[in-house]
């Protein structure tokens, strides 16, 4: 399949040439209108912005969303989408020609008027032409959105994705004042909420009487690549909750995927006071649920880090090799703390995130939210 390369952006310019020959038409309001951003988990949830700016100002347009299996939970239980288009499993890169012609007419026979493509990429650019959308708006850098109809500019170096991304709807007319109000979003199902306070009296023990803190230890995994340098150690993950249960009262609930389960294993073998493990048994809606009724979250550079903030739950978010500047949770100013430390040459946490920086942070959150 189709990989990103010096080639390919070479051939994306010139491919640009002939559609820039026709001059950009208006923007026209739309009646049928896909977003085209598969992958990954925390991508999609920092383009929700997106959606609810565009939802917001065309309230009569549907808005359906073309997503990878892998993301689609994030946008599960969105209710400004009609429909979710499934991509696959995970990138339309690793499709075969046949799987995404296959996929092309399937978009073809939905007649879309209106396509928005939130990332860099020529495929995509590809993907929306080939299915006949006709009004296509997306990013345009060293040529990769060569079909856009309307190709928007990328801001100077640095910007966060979530602002690029709301680039479209500055595009598609939306006003200023409903892009500055867009926030990141993410609905729990009714099941998961229920589920939730069940396991909150039974597993966790816990009525809302002492501080509810959430610990999701792992990260650094997608079908885009895998950075285990993403997990803060899981000995200061142990000693943070340590310090949050006998200085705060906190209950501790350690949560993750099936895979995490070591993670948050050895650091409930760590702490000195219990600390309810559920890491690989709850999807994310339950952790949504969950994270809709705690007190702080803790987590690393990792998808459900920004299911938490999407919440509106405190969040504590731990970053490394990445800057969260750049991708860190999109949330309401005063609910999240992205602790991160920049550092030359390869990265390692010998010069990352302290853990009297997390408990300072993990503090403040805490005062914010009783």
């Amino acid at each position: 399949m189709l990989r990103e390369n010096v080639f390919t952006v070479m051939l994306a310019r010139l491919a640009r040439v002939p559609f820039a020959l026709f001059r950009q038409r208006p923007f026209t309001p739309p009646t049928k209108a896909l977003i085209l951003h598969p992958c990954c988990l925390s991508q999609v949830l920092l383009s929700t912005p997106l959606l609810a700016a565009l939802s917001e100002t065309y309230p009569r347009g549907r808005f359906d969303w073309a997503v990878s299996d892998w993301a689609r939970p994030a946008i599960a239980g969105n209710p400004r989408l009609t429909e979710l288009v499934s991509t696959g499993p995970g990138r339309l890169h690793d499709l075969s020609w046949r799987e995404l012609n296959a996929f092309i007419a399937q978009l073809r026979a939905e007649k879309y008027d209106t396509c928005f493509i939130p990332s860099r990429s020529t495929l995509l650019a590809y993907v929306a032409w080939r299915a006949g959308i006709p009004q296509r708006v997306g990013l345009n850098i060293d040529g990769r959105g060569f079909a856009h109809t309307l190709a928007v500019r990328l801001p100077p170096e640095g910007a966060h994705d979530t602002a690029v991304a709301l680039l479209l709807a500055a595009a598609a007319g939306v006003d200023p004042a409903v892009i500055q109000s867009a926030s990141t979003e993410f609905y729990p199902p009714d099941r998961d909420r229920t589920a939730v306070t069940q396991r909150l009296v039974e597993e966790i023990d816990w009525l809302g009487d002492v501080p509810l803190v959430v610990m999701h230890p792992g990260g650094g995994s997608n079908p885009v690549a895998t950075d285990a340098r993403k997990q803060w150690p899981v000995e200061r993950f142990a000693r943070l909750g340590n310090h949050l249960a006998r200085h705060h009262g906190a209950r501790v609930a350690l949560v993750g995927s099936e895979a995490d389960r070591p993670l948050a294993a050895a650091i409930g073998g760590l702490m000195a006071v219990k600390a309810t493990n559920l890491a690989g048994q709850m999807g994310l809606g339950e952790l949504g649920a969950l994270c809709e009724v705690a007190d702080l979250y803790v987590g690393n550079d990792a998808g459900p880090t920004h299911v938490a903030a999407a919440t509106g739950c405190p969040t504590l978010a731990i970053y490394g090799p990445s800057n969260p500047a750049v991708s860190g949770p999109h949330a309401p100013q005063g609910k999240v703390r992205a602790l991160w430390r920049p550092f030359e040459g390869e990265f390692s946490w010998s010069v990352g995130v302290t853990v009297a920086e997390a408990i300072a942070a993990a503090a403040e959150l805490l005062r914010r939210a009783g």
